[in-house]
Parts: structure tokens; C-alpha cells; sequence
């Protein structure tokens, strides 16, 4: 239940506070008086659109804050899924100032818009002249017969399938798209696998080829090279072997004389060694290499073949081009799992549609079921509110496609005179008659949907006398299970109210502004007096005002 509403700088409201209590409160008012403004201040902490234009004075921030009592309402579990700090009291608050920022917070901790409308839909139901438009909706009228039926678990149930198959769709129709991309390239795809395939690449293998190669085309300089370092080690004129032979002999003739000639025997020993496997060496390289024209050919056709593909696939080496093999074999691989993927994805959403289908099943039972209940019932109370003839209907049209709330589609029927066949609401019925319409639809619902506040904006518009009295007998039965604020203009409304508020106007030096306060017990009976009789109370309306208190 509310508390207390705190408005500071809003419209014509400078400042006030109002506290509230259980039961029915009644807030009454000359037109224009700032009823709707009370009203739009509360709309704001229920996630309202802000308009700057609402702010007073805009040297200073527009602020309102609900203080409610939220005991017995398990909100718990939803203040720990959006991190919020719970309390038995919940502080909601709302700031505006004139550049157009806009704050919201929970027990003091910012909020988004979203969070603060879901918090605010556990909370108020506000019946407005909108809500009045609301009750033609197919949507909004099955979600009343929702609500009568207790269908919120399964209703629960079935959205989180229909979510879950909503993903599966869209991840469906994406992977078709990718198919149908990918099969398009395919052809293009075999054809580049199969080139780099049939070239039967080998690591290292450029490398290698184009190694032999500089070899040959250069068999004729490496030849004289080898043969020329084999000439002069051993077969010149005057061959450096033979003569460091010489040398080393000299040497030892030397030893016992010269004590350095033994080392440099040793060392000239070691040198003509490694020259005369240079010799051999050199000898066996003049002998091997030749130019061989036909292999040149044939090296020449493999690296042009590699030469080729690198310059195609804009790479520098054949183990890039090896990489770039696996990568297409992946993709066509790929390519071909598409199908399977899709046969997967097409069974798993059939297998969630059974389910949704058993649970939309369940639903639509509950909801034949429930019809003629509902039907009986509110034909009772738009009787007793004076429509004798009414007649109200509840059409649940089987659909052969799933939607948010099932596979139903549901219209509310309606006819307030005799023989006269029910057509859809918003065609048939008056103003006055909607009124009763929602009025009672929300009396059968206090008694099956947990709601701690119904806020009723002018809900008697177009009734009077004997329909309003009854009108204001629900009210107050209501009263006895939520809080029920009703904003009125009928003086049976005013009377059946357990605390009565006022809305008036009075001029200071600045400007207009709205006031509202609690009236006395004698301040009601002069209200509700001059609602009977209009300016000028007279005594009769008096004492007509104090039997209608004392009739609730």
C-alpha cells in the first residue's frame, strides 16, 4: 500500500505530502482543481514520459517520491535479481530539472525507466480514461481472463518456450542464409581446394627446388671453380701440396737444432691434411656437377606451378599455401554440416512447439473453463449497477499459430438491451456502460490478482444515483482487500470512502497553485454537500450528505 506521496515543484503543486492509509480514500475537486496533477505525479514513479513543461519553477529540480509498505507482496527475490537493497518500506522517487535530465531511484539507488514500470506494474493498477480504451483490445481482454483463470504460472511457463523457440527461429533463419551464402561459394571453394590439393605441396619443398636450381644454372662457374681449386692444390707446375710437402721435410731436418721446427712440422702436417681433402672434395665436386637441361625444365615447371598459386593467393611461400589448403578443406567441411545443423535446429524447435503446444493446450482449457464463470459474474454486477438486460460474452477463438499468450484469440461480447445480439465493446457500449464494465472486471479480479493499490480515475463517468451508490458499495468491498484510491465527482463515491482528501486552488503572491488535504468529519459532510447541490449548500443537501455517510 502507499504511505506516503511527496510532491515538490510539479505543475501547480509547490509542495506537498500526504499520508495514506488502508482502505478506500476518496480525493475530490472542482475541476481543474489539480486532481489530474496529483495523478500524473504518481504516473512519474511508475515510469511515466517527463515533461519539463510540468516543472514550476525551473530554478529548481521537480521531485516526487511513494513511500510504500510492501509486506506480504515476496518482492524479495526481485530486488535480489536486479541488485537492489529490499526493505518492508519502499522509497520510489523521481527528479526532473528544466535541461531535461530525468532520475529515477529505488531505496535510493538509481534505476532505469524499465525497471522502475516493472516495479511499478507489482505495485498500482491506475484505471484512467486510457484503460477505458485498453478494455476494446484483444490483447488486454485476454490477459484479464488470464488473470481471472489463474493462468499467470503456466502463462509464466509458456513465454519462457516461446522466447526460447522466438531464438531458435532467428538462429534458424540465420544458418539458412549462411547456407545459402555458402553453397553459392562453393563451387569457387572445391575449385581453389582441389588446384592447391592436385599441386601436392611439401614443406620446405620451394626451397629446396629453387636451391638445385641456382645450382645448375651455375654448373658451368661452379665446375671451373672446383677443377681450378683442385689444379692448383695438386697438379700445377708447382702444386701447393707438393711444395708445403717440401717445406715440412726441410723442417724436419731441423728438429734437435730448432726447437720451434717440430711444432711447425706438426702444424704442416695438419694443413696439407685438410688441403688434400679440399683436393678430393673439389676433385668429386668438378666431377658431379653438370648442367642437365632436362631437370632444369622440370624444376622449372614445379615452381612455376608454386609461382603461380602464391601469385594467385597473393602469399610469398608454399607453406602459406599448405595453410591456406586446410583452411578451405575446413570451410567446405563446414559447408557441408550446414544441413545437419539445420535438421538439428528443425528438431529441437519441433520438440519445443510439442511443448508449447501441451501448455497452450492447458491454457486454453483453463480459459473455456473459466468463460461461462466470468461470464455469469459480471453479468450479476452490470445488472445490479442497472444494465438488467446486459449481456456478456466471452469468445475463445482457437488460432492454428502460436503467439505470446497461446494459440487463443479472445473478444469480449456485449449488449445492454434486450434481444439484442452482443457485439464487440468499443462498438456497443456507452461511456457510462464501459465504466461499469471496467469497474467490474476489476472487482472480480481484486479477489484473484495480488495488487496492493487500484487507483480509479473518475470511473463514474456517465453514472448517477442508485448505479453510482452500487459503484461505490464495490469500491468499498474492494477497499476491504487492497487500497483503492478513487479521484471522484459523485457524492455517493465520496460518501462510501473511509478517508476523504481535497483538491483545491488558492492564489499566493507568486501565482495559482494546488493544495491538498485531509478533511475533517464535518469538512465531508460540507463536500459531499456541495457535490449534491453545487455553490450554494443549502440545508437540505446538509442532511442529504450526512444520510449518505451513514449509509457505508
Amino acid at each position: 500500500m502507499i504511505k506516503n506521496i511527496h510532491i515538490g515543484n510539479y505543475a501547480l503543486i509547490d509542495k506537498t505530502n500526504i499520508e495514506l492509509e488502508k482502505g478506500f480514500t476518496i480525493i475530490t475537486g472542482e475541476t481543474g482543481a489539480g486532481k489530474s496533477i496529483l495523478l500524473g505525479a504518481i504516473g512519474l514513479t511508475l515510469g511515466q514520459r517527463a515533461d519539463v513543461a510540468a516543472i514550476m519553477d525551473k530554478n529548481r529540480k521537480c521531485v516526487v517520491e511513494i513511500t510504500y509498505d510492501v509486506v506480504g507482496y515476496d518482492l524479495q527475490p526481485w530486488f535480489a535479481d536486479n541488485d537492489l537493497d529490499y526493505d518492508d518500506e519502499v522509497v520510489v522517487r523521481r527528479e526532473l530539472t528544466a535541461d531535461g535530465k530525468s532520475r529515477a531511484f529505488i531505496n535510493d539507488t538509481p534505476v532505469n525507466n524499465k525497471l522502475l514500470k516493472e516495479f511499478g506494474s507489482f505495485l498500482i493498477d491506475v484505471h484512467s480514461q486510457h484503460q477505458s480504451l485498453l478494455i476494446g483490445q484483444p490483447e488486454y481482454q485476454l490477459e484479464i481472463l488470464d488473470a481471472f483463470c489463474g493462468n499467470q504460472a503456466l502463462l509464466k511457463d509458456y513465454r519462457v518456450k516461446y522466447t526460447h523457440r522466438q531464438g531458435l527461429l532467428s538462429e534458424l533463419t540465420l544458418l539458412k542464409q549462411q547456407a545459402k551464402e555458402a553453397e553459392q561459394e562453393e563451387d569457387y571453394l572445391k575449385f581453389q581446394f582441389n588446384q592447391l590439393d592436385e599441386a601436392r605441396l611439401r614443406e620446405g619443398e620451394q626451397q629446396e627446388l629453387e636451391e638445385e636450381l641456382a645450382v645448375l644454372n651455375n654448373a658451368e662457374n661452379i665446375k671451373s671453380a672446383f677443377s681450378e681449386s683442385t689444379y692448383v692444390l695438386t697438379e700445377s707446375d708447382n702444386p701447393v701440396i707438393q711444395a708445403l710437402k717440401g717445406v715440412k721435410n726441410r723442417m724436419a731436418t731441423l728438429e734437435g737444432i730448432v726447437k720451434e721446427a717440430a711444432d711447425y712440422e706438426q702444424r704442416l702436417s695438419s694443413v696439407i691434411l685438410e688441403l688434400e681433402d679440399i683436393a678430393d672434395e673439389s676433385e668429386r665436386m668438378a666431377e658431379r656437377v653438370e648442367y642437365n637441361p632436362t631437370r632444369v625444365d622440370v624444376i622449372n615447371e614445379r615452381l612455376n606451378v608454386m609461382y603461380d598459386l602464391l601469385h594467385k593467393h597473393r602469399l610469398e611461400k608454399v607453406e602459406e599455401l599448405i595453410a591456406l589448403k586446410g583452411e578451405l578443406g575446413k570451410k567446405l567441411k563446414g559447408i557441408q554440416s550446414f544441413a545437419e545443423q539445420i535438421e538439428i535446429l528443425e528438431k529441437q524447435i519441433k520438440s519445443v512447439e510439442t511443448e508449447m503446444d501441451s501448455l497452450a493446450g492447458k491454457l486454453h482449457k483453463a480459459r473455456v473453463a473459466s468463460e461461462e464463470k466470468l461470464r455469469e459474474e459480471m453479468r450479476g454486477l452490470l445488472v445490479s449497477m442497472g444494465i438488467k438486460h446486459a449481456v456478456f460474452k466471452v469468445m475463445i477463438t482457437p488460432l492454428d499459430h502460436f503467439t505470446t499468450t497461446g494459440k487463443d484469440d479472445v473478444s469480449f461480447l456485449f449488449s445492454a438491451n434486450k434481444n439484442q445480439e452482443p457485439g464487440e465493446l468499443v462498438k456497443v457500449a456507452s461511456g457510462g456502460e464501459i465504466s461499469r464494465l471496467m469497474l467490474s472486471l476489476k472487482y472480480i479480479l481484486s479477489r484473484t490478482k495480488q495488487l496492493p493499490v487500484i487507483i480509479f480515475d473518475e470511473i463514474d463517468t456517465g453514472v448517477s444515483g442508485e448505479i453510482a451508490h452500487r459503484m461505490a458499495e464495490m469500491m468499498k468491498e474492494m477497499a476491504r482487500r487492497m487500497q483503492v484510491i478513487s479521484i471522484s465527482h459523485l457524492p455517493q463515491i465520496a460518501a462510501a470512502g473511509d478517508h476523504h482528501f481535497k483538491v483545491y486552488k488558492e492564489d499566493d503572491q507568486v501565482g495559482t497553485i494546488s493544495r491538498i488535504r485531509r478533511l475533517t468529519d464535518e469538512e465531508r459532510v460540507a463536500e459531499i454537500a456541495g457535490m449534491i447541490s453545487g455553490s450554494v449548500v443549502s440545508d437540505a443537501a446538509l442532511e442529504n450528505a450526512r444520510l449518505l455517510l451513514g449509509q457505508f
